[in-house]
């Protein structure tokens, strides 16, 4: 083996090494994440991903829900609707998702408050 071809394997070697890297930055940027869409009177309110515990209050027009959401999924913890059906609904995982009545939905009809969690793409 001379010199040329130790150049070329080493060439090659940072090319495949190059290559490997760069497929799994373009696989990790379009994968999807899990997130939760609120909706209000039919619009959308706000997308929120699944990546820290926070709480999302909206008050509108003296009627106000408290929506939890954390890693897993979303809750309907707090809602000034007279019927309380909302918190009755229970909270919407990752994991139960596909076995809930509602799927992803978690419905307040008085307040029109509407929460939807989508699951992303495995990672």
């Amino acid at each position: 083996m001379n010199k040329r071809d130790i150049q070329l394997i080493g060439i090659i070697i940072v090319l495949a090494i190059g290559g490997l890297v760069a497929s799994r930055v373009m696989l990790q940027s379009d994968s999807i994440e899990s997130y939760v869409n609120i909706y209000v009177e039919g619009s959308e309110y706000e997308r929120v991903t699944l990546n820290e515990t926070q709480v999302v209050t909206i008050d509108v027009e003296g009627k106000y829900n408290e929506i939890k959401i954390n890693t897993d999924g979303v809750v309907m913890q707090k809602a000034s609707c007279s019927n309380q059906d909302c918190l009755e609904q229970g909270e919407v995982t990752l994991d139960n998702i596909n076995t809930r009545p509602l799927g992803g939905w978690i419905i307040c009809l008085p307040n029109h408050v509407s929460v939807e969690l989508v699951k992303g793409a495995d990672k």
